[in-house]
């Protein structure tokens, strides 16, 4: 067998070889099979926030059922600064990290909204 002829047989194997080095990267990240440090970095960040704000719920839960007050009267629109006062007073019973406050502070507030 020549060199020529061993090069013509292993074409199909070196288009393949080429084809899957281009196409397992775009296959892969469009399927979500690989994630960045990023995405990690973003998912771990709104789990933190969301546990923060279960912990804020059950705080406000808690704190409403000690004055006495009823939650459904922070629902809507036009009770929305009395929502965020009574959420700023939970969030100063619990520890939260300053750079999460806001958004941990935002997230409780919609589970009376």
């Amino acid at each position: 067998m020549t060199f020529s002829q061993r090069v013509e047989a292993g074409k199909p194997y070196l288009t393949g070889f080429i084809l899957g080095l281009v196409a397992a990267p775009i296959v892969a990240f469009s399927a979500g099979w690989v994630s960045t440090t990023g995405a990690r970095a973003e998912a771990v960040e709104n789990g933190r926030i969301e546990v923060l704000a279960d912990v804020c719920s059950d705080a406000a839960t808690r704190l409403s059922t000690t004055q006495s007050m009823d939650l459904t009267t922070l629902k809507g629109w036009d009770n929305r600064a009395k929502r965020d006062a009574f959420v700023a007073e939970t969030m100063a019973t619990i520890q939260v990290p300053e750079d999460l406050a806001t958004r941990v502070s935002a997230q409780c507030g919609r589970t009376f909204a």
